[in-house]
């Protein structure tokens, strides 16, 4: 039988393929870059706080390829930490062709989301460091919709979109062919390395969510990048989406048992806040935020039952 937790303890999360650079600035956000045969591609933006920094790390990596610009820039969703930096580096290439699905490019649309975006930055920013920079979320696009099975050439190489939803209703998988590496979305959970599990984070639908996991799971990805986590151990490949899906099960089980108890929602999060958040993690408000979504997925799948 395979130690996973011996597995991830042992494990490089940031040894990317040879073709890829890890260019996250501070914690809560990440950022990869593909180096195609002729163009050049960044997976996700991560946060607004840590934008100028994110440049530079793009910059020296740029600069050590031998390349000058970015050329695409694909988003897996548009919650803040994945999109934060966006304006920073959209001045710095403002020729990049930014790559998102066609909720995506609505989310940016709707003040109220942008408004989210920037209190939620702001949160980070607290949370993270001393600073009072402004939080900007201005230029927010989308230049290229893409829908599911769409592709994009790097040269040799291909990014193939994935829709994904559950986590968000615009959540978006990548996959870097012909290596077959996938860069997951949220809609599959995140990695939780000490415990060798994968947490899920539904926040829309946990039937869309065991949906993205099947589709993802039948396109046997050789390398599996997991949001806000790295490279997961290939021993796992087998586990991962698995892992997600028993999760939502454990966590749907938690719910119903403080329903059972008679508990309303407001009392179901703050049970539910003290069963599962971990200080340090993410700012309390974006994990209070997500919670209380996730609570109402899992009532709803219960009053189905």
């Amino acid at each position: 039988m395979i130690d996973y937790i011996k597995a991830f303890a042992e494990n490089d999360r940031r040894k990317f393929p040879h073709n890829m650079v890890n260019v996250t600035a501070g914690m809560g956000g990440d950022g990869v870059l593909v180096f195609g045969s002729e163009k050049t591609a960044l997976m996700d933006c991560g946060m607004a706080y840590c934008g100028d920094k994110f440049v530079s790390n793009i910059k020296k990596a740029l600069a050590e390829k031998g390349r000058k610009s970015v050329d695409y820039i694909f988003l897996s969703h548009s919650h803040y930490d994945h999109v934060g930096a966006l304006p920073y580096v959209l001045d710095r290439w403002p020729q990049a062709k930014v790559c998102a699905s066609e909720k995506t490019k609505y989310i940016f649309s709707r003040e109220g989301a942008i408004k989210l975006m920037k209190e939620l930055g702001e949160a980070a920013r607290d949370e993270y460091t001393d600073s009072k920079a402004e939080i900007r979320t201005d230029g927010l696009r989308v230049d290229i919709v893409l829908a599911d099975n769409d592709t994009i050439k790097l040269g040799k190489e291909t990014v193939r979109a994935l829709e994904t939803k559950g986590h968000t209703d615009c959540s978006m998988s990548y996959a870097v062919e012909p290596q077959k590496v996938l860069f997951t979305s949220e809609s599959t959970g995140v990695v939780v390395p000490q415990k060798a599990y994968v947490s899920s984070e539904i926040l829309k639908s946990m039937a869309d969510s065991l949906a993205a996991c099947d589709k993802c799971e039948a396109y046997a990805p050789e390398i599996i990048i997991c949001p806000h986590y790295g490279v997961v151990p290939k021993v796992f490949n087998k586990e991962y989406f698995k892992s997600m899906k028993a999760d939502a099960e454990r966590k749907k089980a938690l719910v119903k048992e403080f329903a059972d108890r008679g508990m309303n929602e407001e009392e179901i999060l703050e049970a539910y806040r003290d069963k599962l958040y971990e200080p340090g993690e993410q700012p309390l408000s974006a994990f209070l935020e997500n919670a209380a979504n996730v609570i109402r997925v899992m009532l709803k799948e219960i009053n189905k039952d």
